[in-house]
């Protein structure tokens, strides 16, 4: 008799979601964002007993993910809930210029203008150009330049300009694939990640390659925030 298959648990996420990418990040079986990375979505269904269901839960930190299909065991003892902000900062007194109080200078920030789509595309290695030659492939990618506004910026008095992604740049797939991996390695403005909206912190971006490369070369400006890619071709 043919073995009976696993009970499945399924995962939803609510509108209240702020696009942090926790879930994604360490779920990735079962969250990834959706086409605009304004949101995550759960895609998959996971086998009963794969994840704990309150890690998935609890990973959340504005309560946004609910478990829709399968059994809710009860709240394990001693497990803490994703806070929805964290606990302040290291201030650093010689990057602010700005000594007034900061509610003031987020009062002011709130009332400006957005920050652009092109900039937030950054923080997901989405925002690119390409061009391709006879004999090379050359990716310029644009790197976020601009700590995201979020009251905790100014509560935590963290820089305006945001500091440089560390980078892991690979061929894989026999030379098929270009593999660009980049993520944020300071640890102050890390912690603004899963609370501002739509700001991980890390990205990764693979593109298929119409002909096989066979070596690459990468040059970051730090000053303009840019990281420039140069795939050989075979």
């Amino acid at each position: 008799m043919p073995e009976a298959a696993a009970p499945m648990e399924e995962y939803a996420v609510s509108e209240a979601c702020i696009a942090c990418d926790a879930c994604c990040n360490d779920f990735p079986d079962i969250f990834k964002m959706n086409g605009d990375h304004t949101r995550a979505i759960a895609y998959a269904q996971a086998p009963k007993g794969k994840i704990d269901p309150w890690d998935a839960i609890y990973i959340c930190p504005v309560d946004a993910i609910s478990l829709i299909k399968g059994d809710l065991p009860p709240p394990p003892e001693g497990k803490k809930k994703a806070s929805g902000h964290k606990e302040e900062a290291v201030l650093d007194p010689s990057l602010i210029t700005d000594h007034r109080p900061w509610e003031i200078r987020w009062a002011e920030a709130s009332r400006r203008d957005g920050e652009s789509q092109w900039e937030r595309m950054k923080r997901y290695g989405q925002a690119f150009e390409l061009e391709e030659t006879l004999d090379k492939f050359l990716f310029r990618f644009a790197l976020p330049a601009k700590v995201p506004e979020h009251r905790f910026k100014y509560k935590w008095n963290l820089p305006d300009k945001m500091p440089d992604y560390k980078f892991d740049v690979q061929l894989t797939n026999e030379g098929k694939t270009l593999k660009v991996k980049g993520w944020l390695e300071d640890d102050r403005v890390r912690k603004l990640c899963g609370v501002a909206n739509s700001f991980p912190d890390r990205f990764l971006c693979e593109f298929p390659l119409s002909q096989p490369a066979k070596e690459i070369q990468q040059n970051y400006n730090a000053q303009d925030k840019v990281l420039d890619i140069i795939v050989a071709k075979s």
